[in-house]
C-alpha cells in the first residue's frame, strides 16, 4: 500500500531540506522509507506538533530550535540569560553563509523561523530564531518579524515606554540593558523615519553586554566591517562615542515581552 508520508518526504529531499542537515535520527534514515516517516512522527510528538510523519516547513522550524533550559517566570532573569547564551553560542560557532548570499544550512534555519525563503536577508530572522530557541517556542514571539524595522515597531509598542529607548532620550545609556534588541537604519534620516512608524531598510542585533565602552551585540547577516548584508553571525561592539552609529540607531527595546 502506498504511504502518503513516504511520498511527501521523498518529494522534499533537496527542495525543503537535505538529509545531511537534519537532526538525528533522521539524518541516518532514508526519506523514502516508513522508518523515516515514523521517526518524524516521534519528533513531532516530542515537540507538541501534529504527528503526521511529514517533514514540512512547520516541523522544520520546530526542529531548528534547541530545547531550552526552563526558566522561572517570576523575574525574567533566566530568560534574558538564556537568550544571551544562545546568541553568544552562535557567534562562537562562527556561523557563515554557504553556497551563495543569504544561503546555507544554518542560515536557512533562521530564515524558516519567520517564514523567509533561502536568499532573503536574515538579520531579523536570526534574532527571532534565538528568541524561539531560548524559550522553547514553536512560533516566534509576537514582536519578531523578518524585517528589522518591523520588529522594532512591534517590539517597542509592545514593551511600552518603560522598556524602550532611543538616542534621543537623555538617559539612553543608562537604560539600555543586556538582553534588549538593538535596531538601526541605513542613516540618520532613516532612523528618524522609522521612529515615526515608517518602514526603511534596517539592521538588528541582540545586546549581550553593556559597559562604559558601549553596548555589545551579536548580529546575523553582518561581517567584520559591520555591514547589514554580510556573511555570518558576529559579535560586535558599538561605542557610546561613535556618533555615526548612534545617529542611525532607531532604538533599543526589552526582549522579555512575548
Amino acid at each position: 500500500m502506498s504511504d502518503a508520508r513516504v511520498r511527501y518526504n521523498s518529494k522534499q529531499v533537496g527542495v525543503l531540506w537535505t538529509t545531511g542537515d537534519l537532526p538525528a535520527p533522521l539524518r541516518e534514515l532514508d526519506p523514502a522509507t516508513v522508518d523515516f516517516a515514523e521517526a518524524v512522527e516521534a519528533l513531532q510528538v516530542e515537540r507538541g506538533l501534529v504527528a503526521d510523519g511529514k517533514l514540512g516547513p512547520t516541523t522544520l522550524a520546530a526542529l531548528s530550535a534547541p530545547k531550552p533550559t526552563p526558566a522561572p517566570s517570576t523575574t525574567g532573569v533566566s530568560t534574558v540569560d538564556s537568550l544571551v547564551s544562545v546568541a553568544l553560542a552562535e557567534a562562537a560557532a562562527e556561523v557563515r553563509e554557504v553556497g551563495g548570499p543569504n544561503r546555507g544550512p544554518r542560515v536557512e534555519e533562521f530564515q524558516r523561523s519567520v517564514g523567509l525563503r533561502p536568499g532573503d536577508p536574515w538579520c531579523a530572522a536570526f534574532v527571532a530564531w534565538c528568541a524561539m530557541s531560548s524559550r522553547g517556542l514553536l512560533a516566534p514571539p509576537s514582536w519578531c518579524s523578518g524585517s528589522a524595522i518591523t520588529t522594532w515597531q512591534k517590539g517597542s509598542r509592545k514593551t511600552g515606554p518603560a522598556g524602550a529607548c532611543t538616542p534621543l532620550f537623555v538617559d539612553y545609556r543608562d537604560r539600555v540593558r543586556t538582553g534588549w534588541i538593538w535596531v538601526r537604519a541605513k542613516d540618520e534620516a532613516g532612523a528618524a523615519d522609522a521612529r515615526r512608524g515608517n518602514w526603511v531598510q534596517g539592521h538588528i542585533g541582540i545586546v549581550v553586554a553593556v559597559d562604559e565602552v558601549g553596548f555589545h551585540t551579536v548580529e546575523g547577516n553582518t561581517n567584520s566591517a559591520g555591514s547589514r548584508d554580510g556573511d555570518g553571525v558576529y559579535k560586535k561592539t558599538h561605542r557610546w562615542t561613535d556618533s555615526h552609529d548612534l545617529a542611525r540607531t532607531v532604538g533599543w527595546f526589552d526582549s522579555s515581552c512575548i
